[in-house]
């Protein structure tokens, strides 16, 4: 009997190392696309085949599973990566080899490849919002704290721009290698809370999110005036959290689990049914729902699978995802998105305090950064 035609896609996220936390969240929301595709009879009756891969944390074997999944399973469509590191590595194999990376992490932006779909926010649709809020809400002394990554790195440098141009007082910026522990974290917190920062800029990832907000619960009273204001927290990273630490922080992301709409909650139904009634999808888990969609979206409408056809039906496609319409930008592959910032609670969800009035269109190269620079120091 022959075997009936499926479509494979590969599937590259760590379940292991110090992103786990993260990319698990990336994981569950590409399989239960991809289940709830599968089905609904999948793509034009052909079933999707994910080949899921760990690459454990290490940015080398991001870019040699990349190859095998290109080369010897005869993908050509990738759901995976998380940090700038992994994603740089598997960059040019996929330009090397035409495949299609669907990467789904906010990301520093500067970067543009004709074979990379960018599903996660760049500096205009994220740190703007935040920043803006920030000055509004809590005041102009920022301290910056991030994991030692490309990502961090880049940002603060974009933050202390921003800065200069505005009456904004940077007043520490500290890196932290992967795997701090909680005494020299809660050292490296009593350092920025001696700084007097109105809010404390993270940039901190994975495993050591759950470090930062457990030492920052530690410190003395007059040492959490400050709250935490995060580019990469989510309901993920706060789950982790015991829940005397989880309250009162700031999280900047175009999508949480309290999102009040019909396609949410229907979205939150099949989470929590695949994976318990306890579970919240983040911004992680919606980002690749979302993606996988457009590609199973995009195939339909092309009639076919290889690289050109997707790419071309994929340009400009829209999809209304469980925290609101999603288009892919035709300049750029990145997505337009409707920022939000959320204070986090003690059950581990987020309250949402602002909305974007509208969607941002991405603008990866900061075109309009002089622009933008003056809206910050007028806000």
């Amino acid at each position: 009997m022959m075997a009936e035609p499926k479509i494979k896609v590969g599937v590259l996220f760590s379940q292991s190392g110090p992103m786990a936390v993260t990319e698990e969240a990336l994981l569950r929301g590409t399989l239960l696309a991809i289940e709830e595709i599968n089905a609904a009879g999948g793509i034009e009756g052909m079933q999707i085949d994910p080949i899921v891969l760990d690459p454990a944390g290490h940015d080398q074997r991001y870019a040699e599973l990349a190859t095998e999944l290109l080369l010897k399973h005869n993908v050509n469509v990738i759901f995976g990566c998380c940090l700038s590191a992994s994603r740089k590595r598997v960059l040019p194999v996929v330009e090397r080899f035409n495949g299609i990376l669907f990467y789904p992490s906010v990301y520093e932006g500067f970067e543009y490849s004709p074979n990379v779909i960018y599903g996660g926010a760049v500096p205009n649709q994220l740190v703007l919002p935040l920043m803006q809020h920030i000055y509004a809400e809590q005041g102009r002394k920022i301290a910056l704290i991030g994991t030692d990554t490309l990502y961090a790195r880049e940002i603060n440098r974009i933050v202390s721009e921003f800065a200069a141009e505005s009456d904004t007082e940077i007043v520490s910026e500290i890196y932290l290698p992967f795997g701090t522990g909680q005494q020299e974290m809660a050292a490296k917190l009593r350092e920025t809370a001696s700084k007097g920062p109105d809010a404390i800029l993270s940039t901190v990832v994975g495993g050591d999110s759950v470090t930062l907000y457990t030492c920052y619960a530690d410190l003395d009273q007059k040492d959490r005036k400050a709250p935490i204001a995060s580019l990469t927290t989510t309901e993920a990273e706060l789950a982790k959290v015991t829940e005397n630490a989880r309250a009162g922080h700031l999280t900047v992301a175009p999508y949480f689990s309290s999102t009040q709409t019909d396609a949410n909650r229907q979205f939150l139904k099949i989470f929590r049914a695949r994976f318990g009634e306890d579970a919240s999808p983040s911004v992680y888990s919606e980002t690749t729902y979302s993606l996988v969609h457009f590609f199973a979206d995009a195939a339909r409408v092309a009639g076919q699978t290889d690289s050109a056809s997707l790419l071309s039906a994929l340009s400009g496609a829209v999809f209304k995802a469980p925290g609101g319409d999603l288009s892919i930008d035709l300049d750029t592959n990145h997505f337009t998105l409707r920022p939000q910032v959320g204070r986090s609670t003690a059950e581990g969800q987020y309250d949402i305090v602002w909305s974007s009035p509208q969607s941002i269109r991405p603008d990866p190269y900061l075109v309009a950064y002089d622009r933008s620079i003056g809206e910050l120091a007028s806000a």
